[in-house]
């Protein structure tokens, strides 16, 4: 009777753990839902902002020192967005795995190179392999585009006044709800070849103040809104993570459940079967 004791003792532990997870899915399919209108709002004003900031470059007439590629950089930025939680699957294992490959390839590169964080999950894997500049607390649940904007202007005044030769994001890139890919990818300088025109824009306007003036604060703030889409991406990225590994592991438990519900019917039949020789011996012997 103790391996029966054991067993159900068991499959009741299973089975509260299964209305965990599929608690946890259920809240993650919601969240997702919502993060993916927002995430979609967030991408497209960022390539109209994009496509703002190449159409003043492109009136500026000549190449801004802010979008040339600077020639032998040797001092990096990096922003690395992940998770605060875990229980995602391989959300943010495969981006940590993504930035230690990147850093093998480039760190004899830079002189200088120094990381900022978005996410507790990301500083925890890197802040022993890195310089850290910053850790941005309580960023990446609730994206926020104030707390978007502060980091971008961070950054961009960091990159304006020279300290950095190029800026870089380290985040997963979301597709759909089964497939996140981790990428680390430039921020500065912009690469305007890569920023489709902006659809709202005529292509020649009359501009006050001049190009050369404006250019800069367009610039600050188009880093500020990819913070913020690739903030709303690693968000949604997340919720989806979270709701296909909870329904993995839901699936798990219910074949660990069926497991030990056969152990425990063999368990009680074998106690059965001993109770009945039991009786069956005593009444032979009592002839």
């Amino acid at each position: 009777m103790a391996n029966f004791r054991e067993t159900n003792a068991k499959i009741r532990q299973l089975q509260n753990m299964r209305r965990v997870t599929l608690a946890m899915k259920m809240l993650s399919t919601t969240k997702l839902a919502r993060a993916q209108e927002a995430m979609a709002r967030a991408q497209a004003f960022e390539r109209e902002w994009g496509g703002l900031v190449r159409m003043v470059a492109s009136q500026g007439g000549g190449r801004d020192p802010l979008l040339a590629p600077r020639a032998s950089p040797e001092a990096a930025f990096v922003l690395m967005i992940s998770s605060d939680m875990g229980l995602c699957g391989g959300f943010n294992n495969n981006l940590n795995r993504a930035v230690a490959g990147w850093l093998a390839e480039h760190r004899e590169r830079y002189r200088i190179l120094r990381f900022s964080f978005c996410g507790r999950k990301g500083y925890q894997f890197a802040r022993d392999r890195v310089e850290v500049r910053s850790h941005y607390e309580n960023s990446v649940r609730r994206p926020d585009l104030g707390l978007a904007m502060r980091i971008g202007t961070e950054i961009f005044e960091t990159y304006a006044e020279g300290k950095y030769d190029e800026v870089f994001i380290a985040r997963n890139r979301y597709f759909d709800p089964t497939w996140q890919e981790p990428v680390v990818e430039r921020l500065l300088p912009v690469d305007l070849d890569a920023v489709p025109p902006s659809a709202g824009v005529p292509p020649l306007v009359l501009m006050e103040p001049k190009p050369s003036r404006l250019l800069p604060r367009l610039l600050s703030r188009h880093v500020g809104h990819r913070i913020f889409a690739a903030l709303q991406e690693n968000s949604s990225g997340e919720h989806a993570a979270r709701m296909a590994a909870m329904d993995s592991a839901s699936k798990n438990i219910d074949g660990l459940c069926d497991a030990y519900t056969l152990l425990r019917n063999r368990a009680r039949q074998a106690s059965i079967t001993t109770e009945l020789i039991e009786v069956v011996s005593g009444a032979e012997a009592l002839r």
